[in-house]
């Protein structure tokens, strides 16, 4: 082998080094994109496990209504926190793992009266339904097709109902 060759096969090892390398950073940190949301973390940061309808009302007492200035004043203050919040259900999404993502329309908030949904199953409410969210505050997420882009809060949902 001429001293040429290696240089060509190194190249080309180092090639599909740094090429591992990439894919194996996007797999890393995922990216979820819905409705022109974008979230940034491991999927299991979205979806918290469902509670029953046997334990829904001592969940419920634990959830206190989402608090928009308290998330706007600081957005890392609630996480975390048991909350709930009153809404229509603008848009859902199915996802192939049977989770399901939400944008819950809710007007009180402020003036991009939106909150973002993950839930760990699948829902049978339509767009249109009126809603009450109960779960965990997670972070605030960007909507992407606003303009400008705006945060709004999210939730990692455990139980919802129609009201």
């Amino acid at each position: 082998m001429a001293i040429k060759d290696i240089g060509d096969t190194m190249e080309i090892k180092t090639k599909i080094l740094v090429a591992l390398v990439i894919i194996a950073s996007v797999a890393f940190i995922s990216y979820i994109q819905i409705f022109g949301l974008s979230f940034e973390g491991k999927e299991s940061d979205f979806y918290l496990p469902t509670v029953s309808e046997d334990n829904a009302s001592a969940y419920k007492a634990f959830c206190t209504e989402l608090n928009i200035y308290k998330v706007l004043e600081n957005p890392n203050s609630l996480i975390g926190q048991k909350v709930k919040v009153k809404g229509e259900l603008l848009k859902k999404l199915e996802n192939p793992d049977n989770t399901t993502d939400i944008l819950l329309k809710v007007p009180e908030l402020a003036k991009y009266p939106y909150v973002i949904v993950r839930y760990s199953d699948k829902i049978t409410y339509k767009e249109g339904d009126k809603l009450e969210v109960y779960g965990e505050y997670s972070r605030l997420s960007l909507i992407e097709n606003e303009k400008p882009a705006v945060m709004v809060p999210s939730i990692n949902a455990v139980y919802i109902e129609k009201v």
